[in-house]
């Protein structure tokens, strides 16, 4: 069934230091807050199709909380993936549904968390790439409903 191979296992990736990473928008979460207040969870992934480290590594759990004071990220993050000005949404679900599968690109730093440190995306900018090539295709097979 299976045989475990350690040639197989690839190399291990290396920490994503401080920089500027040009990203997709794969995947969101709509959750709750500590504070109980509700907010979208985004990940990326560095591409691979530009020419940068860390080509295919996550950049996970960025938190975007709904607020007065942190809508600021929404507007950053809107900007950086290039939604036309003016735009409108009705929900932040809509929003997060119109960022998946966008290209930007993230000034990441750095944050400790119990003594460990975590790559934390500090910024948003246009992106200076192309946009990735051809379209996902999905087909029925590849979902598990």
């Amino acid at each position: 069934m299976f045989t475990v191979d350690y040639d197989k296992a690839g190399q291990d990736f290396e920490p994503i230091k401080p920089g500027e990473y040009e990203v997709i928008v794969v995947n969101y979460e709509q959750k709750e807050s500590s504070t109980k207040k509700k907010m979208v969870v985004v990940d990326y992934e560095i591409r691979s199709d530009v020419d940068q480290p860390c080509q295919g590594q996550k950049l996970l759990f960025d938190n975007f909380i709904v607020s007065d004071n942190t809508t600021w990220r929404f507007q950053a993050a809107s900007k950086a993936a290039q939604f036309p000005n003016g735009v409108q949404f009705s929900s932040y679900k809509e929003w997060a549904d119109t960022f998946m599968n966008k290209h930007l690109r993230l000034v990441v730093g750095e944050r400790e968390y119990n003594g460990k440190t975590y790559p934390q995306v500090n910024g948003f900018k246009v992106s200076e790439a192309e946009a990735p090539a051809g379209e996902i295709k999905i087909s029925d097979d590849d979902v598990p409903f």
